[in-house]
């Protein structure tokens, strides 16, 4: 898989899956903050139209899904973002996540 070519090994594959955990923004911060603890770099992966291949699925640390929808993929980009930046909020102590 291209994806897993590209990949550098001391990164973190999260893949956003229908399937996959669901977290609130509370628990997507700590996990956040965990994960950035644990290695040097975070590698998010959404499938295309036609999802993930299995093998790359199988080498994911966390497996994600941001819905019980099915969302387009450019839309799931945009709401991982806002995820990631209303967790760094909450990290931050700021008021954004309320």
């Amino acid at each position: 898989m291209a994806i897993l070519k590209h990949r550098k090994p001391h990164e973190h594959l999260t893949t956003l899956e229908a399937g996959g955990r669901a977290f609130s923004s509370l628990q997507l911060a700590d996990w956040l903050q965990q994960a950035q603890r644990e290695t040097k770099g975070l590698l998010f992966v959404i499938g295309g139209d036609e999802g993930l291949s299995p093998k790359v699925s199988e080498h994911a640390q966390l497996i994600l899904s941001l819905s019980s929808f099915t969302l387009p993929h450019r839309l799931a980009r945009v709401v991982l973002l806002e995820q990631l930046y209303r967790a760094s909020t909450i990290l931050k102590g700021e008021p954004y996540h309320k």
